[in-house]
């Protein structure tokens, strides 16, 4: 496949060069194969969004996606929280402990999120402004948060072990002077163009991101989070439903390689073709766990209504995939029921199998829904 090189090396000092990629759109002749990949993935996402509008409940959904979401791209990036230490902190709502910066990292991962669906339901547009508030909500008190958050990079950086420096680096981004030029190009490409489709031009768009790396800290995760609020943008999705990074993060290594080799030898295709893969791959996935999802609350539902004649045992079982993870003291806050009544409920669910004893947050106990967490957040 014919493209035009996707950029140039240029000095930064000595014998020290980065990499400054070409201006977007790219030239590219996508191959047929390609386009039939892209157009697969397509097809899958639209089918996993329409699902999606079918859904009464849509947002205990939205928000398990979400967390599966958060947590695997912040673990790209070294931490070691897992989901159920997310779920077991939203059922406590107990503060955090200072040095829990992990779980941190994947809160504010969420909270971006949720930012960001705010922001396009009231129209803003998808620029600089929009990535920098994105970025300094994302590193708000984590590891990071000193390094100028939702503000370029004012420094030359690499990609490579400290002690290599840059002689040694895997990876030199532009220097820095590029960054903001390249940055309005990149929000525009978004914005204006769609010559190879909403799937390549995701493609695209994280490739020069994550090339640009515009910022000290948090670039890889806050490319990844800018793969659905583009596809959103462009329509192709209306809620945040699609997210790769589980499917990137089990191909990490060939990930990292294949946009280095679009760096180094103008291989947009193999990048391209690994992308619309992931993408498919991940709205068929989702689609399986949302359905599996919808099967299990059905039949939750039904032998909850068999059982129990109190009125807080339908919304019981709703708030239980909401949560995965409650309590008494959640099932008062969220269903309005007293706190007797909220243990009857829970000890109504525990004799059905649908919970079981957990864990004690202070002098809380904690009851999991294995099921719920089986099906939609297993790996």
């Amino acid at each position: 496949m014919y493209t035009d090189p996707s950029g140039e090396l240029v000095p930064l000092t000595g014998d020290i060069r980065a990499f400054l990629p070409a201006l977007l759109p790219p030239r590219l002749e996508p191959t047929w194969d390609l386009l039939r990949k892209a157009e697969a993935a397509h097809g899958a996402v639209s089918e996993l969004a329409g699902q999606a509008r079918l859904i009464e409940n849509v947002e205990f959904v939205v928000k398990a996606l979400s967390r599966r979401e958060a947590v695997a791209s912040s673990r790209m990036e070294g931490t070691q929280t897992e989901i159920v230490d997310v779920l077991l902190h939203e059922a406590s709502g107990s503060p955090l402990p200072a040095e829990d910066s992990d779980l941190y990292e994947v809160l504010n991962y969420l909270a971006t999120i949720d930012l960001a669906r705010e922001w396009i339901a009231n129209g803003r547009t998808f620029g600089i402004g929009l990535i920098n508030d994105l970025h300094r909500r994302l590193m708000q008190g984590v590891r990071g948060d000193d390094k100028s958050p939702g503000h370029f990079r004012r420094r030359n950086v690499y990609i490579g072990t400290r002690s290599g420096g840059f002689a040694g680096a895997r990876f030199i981004p532009p220097p820095l002077e590029h960054v903001a030029g390249l940055m309005e190009n990149l929000a525009e490409f978004v914005r204006d163009h769609d010559a190879y489709g909403p799937i390549l031009s995701a493609a695209i768009a994280h490739y020069q991101f994550e090339t640009i790396h515009p910022y000290e800290d948090g670039n890889g995760r806050l490319g990844r989070l800018l793969i659905p609020i583009q596809l959103m943008f462009a329509g192709v999705i209306d809620r945040p439903v699609l997210y790769v990074a589980p499917a990137l993060e089990r191909a990490d290594n060939t990930y990292r390689d294949l946009m280095l080799a679009v760096s180094q030898r103008s291989d947009w295709n193999a990048w391209l073709v690994f992308f619309a893969d992931a993408v498919r791959e991940t709205a068929d996935d989702a689609l399986r766990r949302v359905s599996g999802l919808l099967e299990l609350l059905a039949d939750y539902r039904a032998r909850v209504q068999a059982h129990s004649s109190s009125r807080y045992a339908l919304p019981a079982v709703d708030l239980l995939f909401r949560r995965v993870i409650i309590s008494p003291p959640v099932v008062v806050r969220e269903l309005g029921a007293t706190g007797p009544t909220a243990r009857a409920i829970i000890e109504e669910l525990a004799r059905l199998g649908l919970v079981r004893r957990y864990s004690r947050v202070g002098n809380t106990q904690m009851w999991i829904a294995d099921a719920v967490l089986e099906h939609i957040y297993a790996d």
